[in-house]
This record gives C-alpha cells, sequence and structure tokens, in this order.
C-alpha cells in the first residue's frame, strides 16, 4: 500500500493540467443559441404563466486583453423571441439586424472564465448574459474528475430580487476535450435586508446541464442543459408609523423556471 500511495505521488503531477479560454483579437467566435419552456410568476392577485421562446446567434468580438483579462462584446443577431403566441421579434432574415429584445453586453472576464464585470449596452427586455453566468471558471489545477463549485451572486430576475445561486461542477478529460458536468442541487434558505425590508428567500435549484470544452482552441463547443428554478421570496415591510397595529405587512412572490438552454458553436 504504501508502495502505491508513493507512486501516486510521484506521478500526480504529470496528472494536473491548466485550463484557460482563448479569444482571438482578429476573429470572433459565433454561437447559436435556444432557450424554450416555461416561466411561472404568482403573487396575491396574480398568477401568470408564460411559454417561452428564443433563438438566435451571438457574436463575441475580443475588444482587448489587459492583465491576463479579456474585454470582450456580446452581441445578439438573427433572433426570434416569441412569449406564447406573440412574436416580439423575429430578425432571422437578416444578416446584419441586431436584436432590440436581448441586450448586447460588455464582459470582462479572466482568462479562467471568471467572470469580473457585465455591463449591458442597448438595453432590452431579456439579457442572454445571464446565460453567460453559468460558464465554468477552471480551476488553478486540474485533474480529470475534478469536482469545484461556483456561486452566481445574483441571477437577474426583471423587478425582482433574487438570491445567490449555487452551482457544482465536473470536469472529466477526454483526449483533447472537456466533458463539465453542471448541477444545481441546492435548497435555498436565505434572508436579507433591503433598507426596512426583510427578504426571504426559500426554495430549490434543480438545474443540470453539460459543456463540451475544446482544450486545444480554448472555447466552449457546445452546452446543453436545463435551467430549473423554484423560488418563493417573502418581503416583510415594517408598518408606517401612524399605524396603531405595529405589524409587519407581507408579500410574497412565487417564480418558478423551467428552461431548456442549447448553446453550440458555428
Amino acid at each position: 500500500m504504501r508502495k502505491i500511495l508513493f507512486l501516486i505521488f510521484l506521478f500526480l503531477p504529470f496528472f494536473l493540467f491548466s485550463q484557460e479560454y482563448k479569444f482571438n483579437q482578429s476573429k470572433p467566435v459565433n454561437y447559436s443559441f435556444q432557450m424554450k419552456g416555461n416561466v411561472g410568476l404568482n403573487y396575491p392577485g396574480t398568477d401568470e404563466k408564460f411559454n417561452v421562446f428564443v433563438k438566435g446567434n451571438l457574436k463575441i468580438e475580443t475588444l482587448g486583453v489587459e492583465d491576463e483579462e479579456y474585454i470582450l462584446k456580446i452581441t445578439p443577431f438573427k433572433t426570434l423571441v416569441k412569449v406564447n403566441e406573440q412574436i416580439l421579434e423575429d430578425i432571422t432574415s437578416s444578416e446584419t439586424g441586431i436584436s432590440s429584445v436581448i441586450s448586447t453586453c460588455f464582459v470582462k472576464m479572466k482568462k479562467n472564465g471568471e467572470l469580473i464585470e457585465m455591463e449591458e449596452i442597448n438595453k432590452g427586455i431579456l439579457s442572454i448574459s445571464q446565460v453567460l453566468k453559468l460558464l465554468p471558471a477552471f480551476p488553478e489545477k486540474l485533474t480529470s474528475g475534478k469536482r469545484w463549485k461556483q456561486t452566481i451572486p445574483a441571477f437577474n430576475f426583471p423587478g425582482i430580487p433574487m438570491c445567490p445561486l449555487e452551482f457544482n461542477y465536473t470536469y472529466e478529460k477526454k483526449g483533447n476535450t472537456g466533458l463539465i458536468q453542471l448541477t444545481g442541487v441546492q435548497t435555498i434558505k436565505e434572508t436579507k435586508k433591503d433598507k426596512d425590508t426583510k427578504i426571504i428567500f426559500t426554495g430549490t435549484n434543480s438545474s443540470k446541464g453539460n459543456f463540451i470544452f475544446n482544450e486545444e482552441e480554448g472555447e466552449i463547443n457546445n452546452f446543453n442543459g436545463n435551467f430549473s428554478l423554484d423560488l418563493n421570496t417573502k418581503f416583510e415591510i415594517p408598518p408606517s408609523p401612524d399605524v396603531k397595529e405595529k405589524t409587519s405587512e407581507t408579500l410574497t412572490v412565487k417564480i418558478k423556471l423551467n428552461l431548456n438552454i442549447i448553446l453550440s458553436k458555428l
């Protein structure tokens, strides 16, 4: 047993490797994407359900490289956005039209994939940049079978505060390709304050998906996954000073997301 452990320790450095993204300033990267599924929103007096279908292309341009960080511009084009039976946008026949419904954004990202900053320009109703937060940020040293966790501080949902979401990643090396599995096995129990309002989050994050990473090119070839979130947000608002009964008012908002997401390099 000691000999086996010694051999493992001796050869362990040969099984360690680093991984990073490689964006080229002279050549944009283009992806096709599709997102479809259901969104449920419930609060007092309202119970709404939406069937969402979004597809199109993304152009990722490298504007610069500074201190081991990429500055990227991500532009959605050739998009189709449909909610229930209503078409909000259809520019699939245009080669040059930029989406007005989905935001264009600037991203500052470390070479390992860690997102530092995001800024939306030409803001639209939808932000595909939220999906980019699911990209794996590689640990400094990888081994095949390596597991790590990433936390998204606040996955934005229009008009409603959100809590941090946790995702687990596993890297499996297969030749010159990395298979990265994503799972969100999270029971949500969190409380935060916004001025005088107490916000209590409860629910589950049960997302899953797979990335295929081209190690030689330093690019994601494709992603196929399901983003599933069941979240209750309870607001406790203190009573006004002139109210005799000093009882907090409460409002509960329920969100249920079940979205299938596909991203493929063109």
